[in-house]
């Protein structure tokens, strides 16, 4: 079983490893802003490293010191690597690799970039502190002074006390607070289940309510009612939350006495043989590096499938019926990222 720090044995963590260190997130996006203003809030010398855009902006406005990512790492006694996964190997390249301190600690938010060696930090502590929680929902779980689920690691322990320092600063960007908890965990295991959550039922639930919608109009269901049924009315959300606090099948006592036999009757005809051994080729895929290749190299060759993919996805009748739909409940129709 894996170890487990919860708020019940917190007591054994000790702040005062990481109270003079100088930290620098590097990136104050959505992460970066909410691991900045906790670790800040606990206490902690908080400088962040980013380029000229908004994201700068929006630290300087929170009260920050913002300098280059050059300067920030000079600067820094434990870094934080909060940008994106695909721009990570170049900004490393140019911006860090020279410039950090022997000694020092770098932290990672995923496993990906120090699994596939892509980043490779040398002559410091390197760990992973990844939430498994969005962005602004670590913020607002830290200001309601609760918790929230984290895998953590010492992938390198170049001072010999990695370890303290990881669950320190794992407490103080406030994954430690009510009903949180820090799994300890591997670049490797987080890369694995992160990807495979992506590749399998992650994607496949969006497609197979596709095949739903197109099926359910097709007998005659409006594209409104079926659009609620599936997602817009908010009662997948409501499942998920029951999933969260009393597990994946005690769930389905919340739900009516019909609504349990159909799914304990028909939910295992979609898993076949076949199912597990495309789900087994993704995660080979994921381990041997397959996917990992060709993800970076679409970021080399202008992101044309990436794009292209999205264009298709746009183009089902579905989207525009959700649009419309939306636009009547006075919903956000579509997002740009």
């Amino acid at each position: 079983m894996a170890k487990i720090l919860t708020p019940s044995n917190v007591k054994e963590i000790d702040l005062n490893v990481i109270k003079n260190k100088k930290i620098a997130v590097i990136g104050y996006g959505n992460q970066g802003r909410s691991q900045a203003l906790n670790m800040r809030d606990n206490g902690l010398q908080v400088i962040i490293g980013n380029k000229e855009d908004e994201y700068k902006k929006q630290a300087e406005q929170d009260g920050f010191s913002v300098y280059p990512i050059k300067e920030a790492v000079k600067n820094a006694d434990i870094i934080f690597f909060l940008i994106p996964d695909e721009l990570q190997p170049v900004v490393y390249q140019e911006e860090i690799s020279g410039n950090l301190k022997s000694g020092s600690t770098f932290v990672f938010a995923s496993g990906f970039n120090f699994f596939y060696g892509y980043v490779k930090p040398q002559d410091v502590n390197v760990l992973m502190i990844a939430p498994r929680m969005i962005g602004w929902g670590i913020r607002d779980k830290y200001l309601k002074k609760e918790g929230f689920p984290v895998l953590i690691s010492v992938e390198k322990d170049f001072t010999g006390n990695a370890d303290e320092i990881l669950k320190a600063l794992t407490f103080a960007i406030g994954a430690l607070g009510k009903d949180g908890c820090a799994i300890y965990s591997s670049a490797r295991e987080e890369t694995l289940i992160d990807l495979l959550s992506e590749h399998t039922w992650a994607g496949a639930i969006l497609y197979m309510f596709r095949a739903y919608y197109e099926v359910a109009t097709e007998f005659g269901a409006s594209p409104e009612a079926v659009i609620l049924e599936l997602y817009g009315s908010g009662e997948l959300a409501e499942i998920a939350e029951s999933m969260k606090d009393i597990g994946l099948f005690k769930q389905l006592r919340t739900h009516s006495h019909t609504s349990q036999y159909g799914q304990l009757l028909y939910g295992p005809e979609f898993i076949t043989d076949e199912t597990k051994k495309l789900i087994k080729k993704m995660a080979i895929e994921i381990l041997n590096g397959k996917f990992a290749r060709e993800w970076m190299n679409e970021q080399k060759t202008g992101m044309v499938v990436y794009n292209k993919l999205h264009e298709l996805a746009a183009e089902h009748p579905m989207e525009k019926e959700e649009e419309k739909l939306y636009k009547i409940l006075g919903r956000l129709a579509s997002s740009q990222s």
